[in-house]
């Protein structure tokens, strides 16, 4: 519990530092300049590719709390997106990408430490040699699907 208070501490801060609204402003500036009707595609496409390589070496669920105003903040200030396809991108990429690393995940460090407790030792780059592979391809099959449900549902109710 302590550790979610902390965290929402943390979000805020960044947010009274002005990052966040740095980061949505840098966001919201690439997508404009991508004709309105490809302009979903494209979020979803930057959302989730940014969180799953941003969360392979940052924890994902500080990473995820801190996207989450940016999202909105990008919704609000571009034409032509909505926040349900870039939740769904969020919540894909930094679950996927926490498999790139062995610090992506909470799950991860106590899978290297059980196994540590085993007698089977697993580096930083042992993962990475497996991790990052997977990650990548989850990613990519995460892009069609969400590419193909925006294509189907979303883009009709886009901003």
């Amino acid at each position: 519990l302590l550790f979610f208070a902390a965290l929402f501490v943390l979000v805020e801060a960044v947010g009274e530092l002005g990052l966040l609204r740095f980061i949505a402003d840098t966001l919201s500036g690439v997508v404009t300049t991508v004709p309105a009707g490809g302009r979903q595609a494209f979020s979803i496409f930057v959302i989730l590719w940014t969180s799953a390589i941003f969360s392979s070496f940052v924890d994902n669920i500080p990473f995820t709390a801190t996207m989450i105003p940016v999202m909105r903040k990008m919704v609000e200030s571009v034409d032509g997106i909505s926040i349900e396809p870039l939740a769904w991108a969020l919540a894909l990429g930094a679950c996927f990408g926490g498999n790139g690393t062995l610090i992506g995940a909470s799950a991860n460090i106590v899978m290297v430490s059980k196994a540590e407790v085993e007698g089977f030792h697993i580096s930083f780059i042992d993962f990475f040699k497996v991790g990052f592979p997977v990650m990548i391809l989850t990613v990519a099959v995460a892009t069609v699907y969400l590419l193909v449900c925006n294509a189907m549902f979303w883009q009709a109710t886009a901003g």
